[in-house]
């Protein structure tokens, strides 16, 4: 019996294709799954993030200044007051 040594690495080699993309799929799935437990963590760091670098931004325009690392403090304060930390 003669062996088609061709035909046989490139079935074993797509074999080795679809193993793996089952491999990384089921990889990101679990992933996926962790991450969306995360999203009310990352929502509310999102909205505490923009109240206070939105505060700072007002509070420097009103005085015509530049931003200080003391406006963001004082964001993130009024932040944290406004989300019930």
């Amino acid at each position: 019996m003669k062996i088609n040594w061709g035909a046989l690495g490139i079935t074993i080699s797509l074999i080795l294709v679809a193993a793996s993309i089952l491999a990384m799929g089921l990889m990101v799935g679990r992933r996926i799954s962790v991450l969306e437990k995360n999203i009310p963590i990352i929502k509310t760091s999102i909205k505490r993030t923009a109240i206070a670098q939105g505060y700072a931004f007002g509070k420097a325009d009103s005085e015509r200044r530049a931003i200080t690392l003391e406006d963001l403090k004082e964001g993130y304060a009024l932040a944290d007051k406004f989300m019930g930390k």
